[in-house]
Order: C-alpha cells, then structure tokens, then sequence
C-alpha cells in the first residue's frame, strides 16, 4: 500500500500502526522514477572507464571497434542502473508502530533495520534537487553512538516525511518547550 499524505499525518500519533495487510508500506510513486534516474545515470559512469579497458584490449580491430562499442557500453550501463534502481525501490518497504520506525530492503541481502524511538536523538528531511523535483524526502533519523548512527532513508513523499519526523521525536523533546 503506497503511503499517502492523510496516512502520514496520522503517523504523528505515538501509536500509530499503519493499515494494510502486515502494516508495511512502499515509498512513494515518484521514487521508483528517482531511482530509475539516479541509477541510469550511475551505470553509465561506471560503464565508461569499463568500455575503455575493453576497447583499449581489444584495439587490435581497427578504428570502427571503439566507435561503436563506447556508445552501446554506455546504453548498456544506464539500462542495467535504471533497471537496479527500480529493483531497489521494489524491496524496499517501511513500518512505523508504537515501538518504531522499521525499514526491511533488499532480496538476496535482506536487511531489515529497527528505530525504537527511545534511541532517536534528533530527525532531519533533506531534499535534493531530483527530490524537489518530485516532490520527495530523504528521512534521516540518528541515533544514540557514533556519527554514523543514523538511518538514512530516501523516497518517501515530502508530507510523510514530515509527519514520520513529528512521529518519532522523542517525549522529551516535543515538551521540552513547555518548561
């Protein structure tokens, strides 16, 4: 079930759980073309220092080799990108209840990663340009350890982004300007 802004604004409830069948939801719509973008854009970098090994081994056939197989290395590398992109929107899926913020990804390396919100310590939404764009989010909640304790999740709708980050601060916090 995609997230939508009516459901996002009830996460802001301590308790909330999400509907659908087990409660997980997908990113937004718009983040599968995101990742299809980023992706492409990614196999296609990659893809060019790897044409030029192969073309510099295989140079021995004169000057129509490179010409062709540079562009189709290219074109090869952004389908495969944009092809990884949309996979990695696919698997993954997010799940906010009265213990935290669950995000379960991937499908050959399944990761499933746990937010109690006892451990927040503060909540970021960041928004590139692509995400702008789309009307996207980046969630980053840190946590309590080091600099690098920090989930980072890119996709969701700006609107549930907010309301994830309005869900998950701490008690402490939300009252803190009452004293």
């Amino acid at each position: 079930m995609d997230p939508t802004p009516v459901d996002a604004v009830s996460a802001a409830d301590p308790t909330f759980v999400p509907t659908g069948d087990d409660g997980w939801q997908r990113l937004a719509p718009a983040a599968r073309t995101v990742r299809a973008i980023a992706g492409a854009v990614a196999g296609a970098v990659i893809a060019v220092p790897l044409a030029v090994v192969v073309v510099t081994i295989a140079a021995g056939g004169g000057l129509l080799w490179p010409l062709l197989a540079m562009p189709a290395a290219v074109v090869s590398g952004a389908l495969a990108g944009a092809w990884i992109g949309q996979a990695r929107w696919r698997r993954t899926r997010w799940r906010l209840d009265a213990v935290g913020l669950y995000v379960r990804r991937g499908l050959i390396w399944h990761t499933e990663v746990l937010v109690p919100r006892s451990r927040v310590q503060h909540l970021d939404v960041e928004r590139g340009p692509l995400e702008r764009q789309f009307g996207l989010a980046t969630l980053v909640v840190h946590t309590a350890g080091t600099q690098t304790s920090a989930l980072r999740q890119s996709g969701f709708d700006e609107a549930t982004a907010v309301a994830l980050r309005d869900a998950l601060i701490p008690d402490a916090a939300r009252h803190a300007d009452a004293l």
